[in-house]
């Protein structure tokens, strides 16, 4: 629909409330049945439905139907449960001492005692009556009944072959009914005790059946059968319709929910369309409930478009029929409906549909549309005219819109980060330019469109934010009660016990290995290696697409594998799962393995259990206060990895190939060092810097400590034209230990000792070639002045005391930690900005 500066109401009349709660005029009802009859589809899986018997018999071949044949080797029985069991093999398993896939293999169950599901003759030659009991009719079942009272010891196939057949009974009056008739109105034994309960109010001799009530009888149902005919005739063609347009989506049929929603429906209402949403039942089983709903929804959906209303129209959008797609792809079966009532500008909603309508969005980006809008709107709607007319709109109000996505909050109420708001800003003017190119914004100002300056820039990020990474004492405390890891949680098929243990190895690989959550989740069976001497750990990094990658594991970490490995060898795995280490919830085959959301969800359950959790701040008292839980989340686990082996004082190119990066830039983003803490670590190593003799040289202060810092690699310098030209102006080259101006400290000695072993390569080579003494002589008296250094800076960390060296070593963890992060040896400390100045120096 074109935008132009005369908007049209998008609604159009519906029926009032009166005619919705009492019925449908004969007229409107009649004329409602024929458009059903004429989209219903007249040959519609035709080995399973049964028009004129109005019965559905489930094929197990058949994708669409979940019926299923018991999982038990030796039973022929079916279940509604994808590699589940019947009910009687069910019950026998549970009474029994049977290890689940010993029963499977190796039960056979009493064919005797089961009703099969088919519909088969009688076992004696010649009887054409239908089997009830041992493969014999009623007549024959009895007989040998008697005969067993006589003779327990009667082998049935003997007694069989001595019978002679019956003629054929009459069928039951009810239609699809496959038992015979054996009772006085020409009902089979299950109709006959209906009708008599159906009568039991009634005085005097009982009439026979009613053609009426015949009409809405059910014929006796196996757990792969539904009927249609205790519906009022409205109704059924009305469930007929929602099935049909359900199976277009290829949505499963489960007949025993079908069942049961006809159950609810048969006495309640006549047509399920004009009834109002309150009125149906609920509170049944969940899949019951669900089914109900989606029938209605669909059904309601389907009387607007016979009454002419556009489905875009209404307030709330059926998603499905816009042909908005699932997260997995196809067409949403979960369509909860896109509430559009907040979107006061018609123009406004009616992009929000077409592009819907037209681009077919999933779920996420369709929600995320009416977010952009409501925000538009909510703009709009305070700038004088409301935004209603189109042609009016000038850049002031796109300007009042960009503003209100500057501020725009989390649903939540939370603050939003810049970059999320950024893409929320884009997503709307997406829609917009969409309907634009479309054609569809023809009327529309060329005033409101978008303009260079309508961007949000990036917040400058906090320096004293103390990152993503859990404290090692937090996880301490996480690691007392990992025995609640899983509790109070369900997965499937699986024991509480069997939660737990899948619990407990995700928990325990995310914490060891670092990976991310899906990389854990996606995890296979055969994920471990052992080479040379070594456990590796064999996962898929998708967000990089790198696969078979190799990650050396702990032996504990391997025990935690192997002891999981043990507990799933006992499970009952779900279709298509077998090759995956963590199973799936779900029996329906198309989620394979453990999803990221569960163990989200895993987490935060096990973190809310947890009855204390300490952080490592203290409160006035001096009491370490609670720690924070929502910061307890599976990503979190990656970023801790990464801090404790950078604690740990593993240089960064080294945890970049760990983490699995490309770039060094996004290792330095997995942790953090506050500038509180780097200036605490500064000011306790300012106190211990040595002269090239091993004299005490303190800096004055933090400021002196940063800026002679960026100088060298291994030590501070104090030479003022080298300091001032950033380490590019050395007068000696770089020979620091015979310089008067060289200023080292403890947090050097690694460096210190590495260049030691880069002088001995450097006079090796020398030595090769046969280059001249001096330089030879020189090289040497570098190495014994760097020597030097080393053992003036051991002694002088001998000669504190323990607090005192305990205080310089972790300041030193801090500052190594720093310079390696940011690459060129510095400690930079940024200096506070005052109005007006762009930048600090530090000369």
């Amino acid at each position: 629909m074109t935008v132009s500066g005369n908007v049209v109401p998008l609604h159009q009349p519906r029926r009032d409330a009166d005619q919705a709660a009492h019925g449908l005029p004969p007229k409107v009802l009649t004329e409602w049945t024929a458009w059903l009859r004429e989209r219903i589809e007249p040959v519609w899986r035709p080995s399973e439905w049964d028009r004129d018997a109005l019965l559905f018999s489930g094929d197990v071949d058949h994708a669409g139907t979940a019926v299923y044949q018991c999982d038990v080797a030796a039973c022929d029985a079916l279940t509604r449960t994808r590699r589940g069991m019947c009910a009687t093999c069910e019950k026998t398993h549970r009474a029994g001492s049977l290890g689940l896939k010993e029963f499977k293999a190796t039960y056979v169950p009493d064919r005797n005692r089961v009703i099969s599901g088919e519909r088969d003759d009688c076992r004696v030659t010649g009887c054409p009556r239908d089997s009830v009991l041992w493969g014999l009719c009623n007549a024959h079942g009895s007989l040998r009944h008697k005969d067993l009272q006589r003779d327990p010891d009667s082998e049935l196939e003997a007694w069989i072959e001595r019978q002679t057949p019956y003629g054929p009974s009459p069928a039951c009056r009810v239609t699809g009914c496959r038992y015979d008739a054996r009772a006085t109105w020409g009902l089979c034994g299950i109709h006959q005790s209906r009708w008599k309960k159906a009568t039991a109010a009634s005085r005097g001799r009982r009439s026979a059946p009613t053609p009426a009530w015949l009409d809405r009888q059910a014929p006796f149902l196996n757990v792969h059968q539904f009927s249609l005919a205790p519906l009022h005739p409205v109704a059924r063609l009305e469930m007929l319709y929602a099935l049909q347009q359900r199976d277009g989506r290829s949505q499963k049929i489960d007949p025993v929910a079908v069942r049961q929603a006809v159950s609810h429906l048969a006495d309640r209402v006549d047509s399920v369309a004009i009834a109002e949403a309150e009125r149906l039942p609920s509170g049944t089983q969940a899949n019951v409930d669900a089914l109900l709903r989606e029938t209605h929804r669909i059904l309601r959906s389907a009387f607007d478009r016979f009454e002419g209303v556009d489905p875009t129209s209404r307030d709330v959008l059926d998603l499905s029929e816009l042909g908005v797609k699932s997260l997995r792809g196809g067409t949403t079966q979960r369509p909860l409906g896109l509430d559009v009532r907040d979107i006061r500008q018609p123009w406004l909603r009616q992009i929000l549909v077409t592009w819907i309508f037209e681009t077919k969005p999933n779920t996420t980006e369709a929600r995320r549309g009416l977010r952009v809008c409501e925000a538009a709107s909510r703009a709009l709607d305070a700038r004088v005219g409301g935004g209603m007319n189109p042609a009016k709109l000038v850049f002031a109000d796109m300007n009042a819109v960009v503003d209100t996505f500057r501020v725009l909050p989390k649903l939540d109420g939370g603050a939003m980060s810049s970059k999320q708001r950024g893409a929320l800003l884009s997503f709307f003017f997406k829609i917009l330019d969409y309907n634009r190119a479309a054609g569809h914004l023809d009327g529309m100002s060329a005033s409101f469109a978008r303009h260079s300056s309508h961007v949000i820039k990036a917040e400058e990020v906090d320096e004293d934010e103390a990152g993503k990474a859990l404290p090692e004492s937090v996880i301490a405390q996480l690691d007392d009660y990992v025995d609640l890891m899983g509790q109070g949680m369900t997965h499937g098929k699986m024991t509480p016990e069997q939660v737990q243990a899948m619990a407990r190895a995700v928990y325990e690989l995310l914490r060891d290995t670092g990976r991310r959550p899906y990389e854990i989740a996606e995890l296979r069976t055969k994920c471990l290696e052992h080479a040379d001497g070594e456990w590796l750990l064999i996962w898929d990094n998708r967000k990089g697409r790198r696969l078979n990658r190799r990650l050396e594991l702990e032996h504990d970490t391997v025990e935690t594998i192997r002891t999981w490995r043990a507990v799933r060898d006992t499970l009952d795995l779900p279709t298509g799962s077998e090759g995956f280490l963590f199973p799936p919830a779900g029996e329906n085959g198309i989620i394979r393995h453990l999803v990221p959301e569960q163990i989200s969800s895993m987490i935060r359950k096990w973190a809310d259990s947890v009855p204390v959790l300490l952080s490592e701040e203290f409160d006035r008292n001096g009491d370490r206060v609670p720690f924070e839980r929502s910061l307890i989340y599976p990503y979190a686990f990656r970023h801790s990895f990464c801090q404790r082996y950078a604690d740990a004082g593993v240089r960064i190119e080294v945890l970049r190939e760990l983490m699995d990066h490309k770039s060094m830039q996004t290792t330095q983003r997995y942790y953090k060092i506050s500038h509180k803490r780097k200036r605490e670590a500064v000011n306790v190593m300012r106190l211990h810097t040595v002269d090239r003799r091993g004299k005490s040289a303190p800096m004055a202060s933090a400021t002196a400590y940063e800026a002679r810092s960026v100088a060298v690699p291994f030590g501070n310098c104090t030479e003022p034209s080298n300091v001032k030209a950033g380490g590019k102006a050395c007068p000696i080259r770089f020979q620091c230990a015979a310089c008067p101006f060289y200023r080292p400290d403890p947090s050097y000695l690694p460096v210190i000792e590495d260049h030691i072993r880069s002088l001995k390569a450097d006079k090796e080579m020398a030595v090769m070639i046969e280059a001249d003494e001096f330089v030879v002589r020189n090289l040497d008296d570098q190495i014994t002045a760097f020597k030097g250094t080393v053992e003036t800076l051991r002694k002088l960390m001998e000669t504190m005391g323990q607090d005192e060296r305990d205080e310089v070593e972790q300041a030193s963890a801090v500052l190594r930690k720093v310079r390696a992060v940011q690459g060129n040896g510095s400690v930079s400390l940024p200096m506070p900005g005052f109005p007006g100045q762009r930048g600090g120096s530090t000369a």
